[in-house]
């Protein structure tokens, strides 16, 4: 395994020279789901649509129509499907207080990056939300 290591780390012919070998930094591994959230700055009772791209234990990210600063706070609410075989709870929203730890400028589609760190959270069921 250890030549595995070696060979994947080790620049080849078909790499180009401005192509740098970057570490994964991420802490925790990533799931790809597509939830729906909604952002709420604090000072706007107004939340912004978004989908989440991929999350994790300690965050998630998503693209969103407007720009947000890194080491802003922010508000979401996520809904969770909770895949009830019997169908009773059908949605679960975690309501969360995030830090944006990323944010990518717009791309050509006009929407931008957002990278969010969990501080705080609670679930709860739909029509406890209601």
């Amino acid at each position: 395994m250890s030549n595995f290591q070696e060979f994947a780390l080790k620049p080849t012919e078909r790499t180009l020279p401005q192509q740098v070998f970057h570490p994964e930094r991420r802490k925790r591994v990533r799931t790809t789901v597509h939830w729906p959230l909604f952002i709420f700055r604090n000072d706007s009772a107004e939340g912004i649509e978004s989908t989440t791209l991929n999350l994790s234990s300690t965050g998630f990210f998503c693209l969103s129509r407007l720009s947000f600063d890194p080491g802003q706070s922010l508000f979401c609410t996520l809904h969770v499907p909770s895949h009830d075989p019997e169908g009773k709870e059908r949605l679960w929203i975690l309501e969360c207080r995030v830090r944006v730890r990323r944010a990518e400028p717009a791309a050509s589609d006009g929407l931008y990056g957002l990278g969010c760190e969990l501080e705080d959270y609670r679930l709860l069921s739909s029509h406890q939300a209601m």
